[in-house]
């Protein structure tokens, strides 16, 4: 009878059931496994996948793989992409993948194919992971490899007798059943020429010829051919009969068909060397028992190296110092543990772990799963470096400009001070064009001068050299004395200044000087951009702990394509009509910082045509960052 030593993957001193190691590593996997069919219809999909695309494993279990993408592949893609798995060879890509809900996320994606002994294709396992974020994984796919388990354990037995010389002399009907012979059929053949594949012949006749002569054997393995043309592996009993003199006369054969079995752990071999993060199995004598080809990848070692040492040969803490939390603190589990691994350089690498409690055939070990996240941690701290000299560099800047405004203040006040007196022609008689140039320089230099006082409040709001001083004041008052300062500016115009308070004796808490300076930013650019005969209304409500101030106008709006950026510095509406508006752009810029200072936001509301409104809120108490 067909005997072949079957060579577990994971070498413990104690027998192992591979389906049930191989199960608890796709149940605690940190990436999303799936496995499909030839027609890559979903099979099944790990905790990992669940979480990551919203969809449970009985609600997705039969759709088409296409149900979890964000588009559709493209002629060349699925070209690429087939042409790798029909070769063999594995398929990685990076793309954007939908959850149950519709939104989507970026992830990294391995596609394998799965391979009969047959070169056959029997279905795919894709990996993925969500690389905008690390997920955990939290669903169980135990039912349905308790369902494979015992679709394997209640199968039916294979029963055969073979003569001294291998010839057929009985098999039951369900050796019947799974060859797809009768016994009428086979009686009397060869065993060997009619099931034994050829490349396994000559070993098989080998152990026969060991079992005649009274060496039984037990749990062997060897495919036999069926007669459709297929192979099934079994798992062999054999036992010598003999005669009443004690001589043998044949081969009693008690056989498991364990295809599905062999199938699913060649999956989960398939699945357990190709994960993206590495594994390590301990016991509870912190000697590493198995190790995957990722674990040797990050860590530098070859397996023979780590199997069968301490666990400290990785752990930065060391075996010796007891502080596993499973083993010492008697957990069951963690998740999302930030740590590092030692390497065989001396480098310890960071990584996330996770760890679970597993017990196989009564034996406890540890389950850990890892992930590298070096480059993950060089990001952070090259994006924390690159902060950092932004914001050195920008605080440069600020101190740059508020040193330069200072220098540029004196002599141009120097300026517009020689010019005023000029036009009042205190020294003598100006001519007209000698008056036309004068107002000129007084009009430039006091416009120079609004600049670069919005870019000296500015640069020191962003050096942080601005300071808020609070103080309680009357709100009715503080706007009273602001419709008188931009008065100028609107009866030029005949605009209607209305407003609608709330009672008197209401009271701000804020600084007073920069309130009325964000209501004169506002009220300016308002009056700049609101026609004759127009109307600005100011309204302010004293909400929950907040005062919430709003500016309407009348004017031209504001199209919605600059609303985004109308608060940057030195932005301004782009149309044919605001052409004709001269302004530094600092106005709201400066407005908005003056709010935050506060702890307050700013907004806006505005329709082309219809006016905009500009809003801001005060909180009641002082804003302590």
């Amino acid at each position: 009878m067909c005997n072949v030593v079957y060579v577990d993957i994971l070498e413990f001193n104690a027998p192992v059931s591979k389906s049930k190691i191989f199960a608890d590593m796709i149940q605690h996997s940190t990436d999303a496994i799936i496995y499909t069919t030839p027609d890559f219809t979903i099979n099944f999909v790990n905790r990992s996948a669940e979480e990551m695309f919203g969809w449970t494993l009985p609600e997705i279990k039969g759709k088409p793989i296409t149900i979890l993408h964000d588009q559709e592949l493209t002629s060349q893609q699925k070209k690429e992409m087939f042409s790798n798995l029909y070769s063999g060879k594995a398929h990685e890509i990076e793309g954007s993948r939908k959850r149950k809900d519709g939104s989507t996320f970026y992830c990294q994606i391995k596609i394998s194919p799965l391979f009969t002994e047959k070169s056959r294709i029997y279905g795919y396992m894709g990996i993925i992971r969500d690389i905008t974020e690390e997920k955990q994984n939290e669903d169980s796919l135990v039912k349905e490899l308790d369902l494979l388990t015992g679709l394997i354990g209640t199968a039916r037995v294979i029963v055969t007798v073979l003569d001294r010389q291998g010839k057929i002399v009985y098999c039951n009907p369900h050796t019947e059943k799974i060859t797809g012979y009768k016994l009428k059929e086979i009686k009397g053949d060869d065993w060997f020429s009619r099931f034994i594949p050829v490349r396994e012949k000559e070993r098989i006749r080998s152990v026969f010829k060991k079992a005649i002569c009274g060496h039984p054997t037990k749990g062997n393995v060897n495919p036999i051919d069926t007669k459709e043309g297929k192979e099934i592996i079994v798992e062999w009993y054999d036992t010598a009969l003999k005669n009443d003199e004690g001589e043998v006369t044949g081969l009693l054969s008690i056989g498991n068909d364990i295809t599905q079995r062999v199938e699913a752990e060649e999956k989960l071999k398939t699945i357990y060397e190709n994960m993206p993060g590495g594994i390590l199995m301990i016991g509870q004598d912190y000697i590493i028992k198995d190790v995957n080809y990722r674990t040797c990848e990050i860590t530098g070692y070859k397996r023979e190296e780590l199997v069968g040492q301490l666990c400290d040969i990785v752990c930065p803490k060391g075996s010796s110092s007891k502080q596993c939390p499973i083993w010492e603190d008697g957990q069951e589990e963690f998740r999302g543990m930030d740590t590092s691994i030692k390497c065989k350089n001396g480098i310890k690498k960071p990584i996330l772990k996770n760890a679970q409690e597993i017990t196989i055939k009564g034996d406890t070990y540890i389950l850990e799963l890892f992930q590298d996240i070096s480059q993950r941690k060089n990001a952070e701290e090259n994006a924390i470096e690159a902060k950092k000299a932004a914001e050195q560099a920008n605080q440069t800047k600020s101190e740059f400009l508020a040193n330069m405004s200072h220098e540029l203040r004196t002599p141009l006040n120097s300026v517009i001070g020689f010019s005023d007196i000029l036009s009042k022609e205190v020294r003598g008689k100006l001519n007209d064009s000698q008056k036309k140039y004068v107002s000129n320089i007084t009009k430039s230099g006091s416009h120079l001068l609004s600049l670069i006082n919005d870019i000296l409040d500015l640069s020191k709001i962003e050096a942080g050299q601005k300071q808020l001083e609070y103080s309680s004041f009357d709100l009715h008052e503080a706007l009273d004395e602001i419709s008188i300062l931009i008065k100028p500016l609107i009866s030029k115009k005949n605009i209607d200044l209305q407003m609608d308070l709330p009672p008197e004796d209401s009271r701000v808490y804020a600084d007073r000087k920069k309130f009325k300076q964000i209501m004169y930013n506002l009220l300016s650019n308002a009056s700049k951009f609101t026609p004759d005969k127009g109307t600005i209304t100011i309204v302010a409500n004293q909400e929950k702990d907040k005062l919430k101030v709003a500016v309407q106008d009348t004017g031209m709006g504001i199209p919605e394509a600059d609303q985004a950026t109308i608060f940057e510095p030195f932005q301004q509406v782009k149309s044919a009509k605001s052409s004709e508006y001269k302004g530094t752009g600092l106005g709201l810029s400066l407005a908005r910082e003056l709010v935050e200072m506060h702890g307050g936001q700013v907004g806006l509301k505005s329709e082309v045509g219809m006016g905009s409104t500009f809003t801001f809120t005060i909180p009641d108490k002082p804003n302590t960052n």
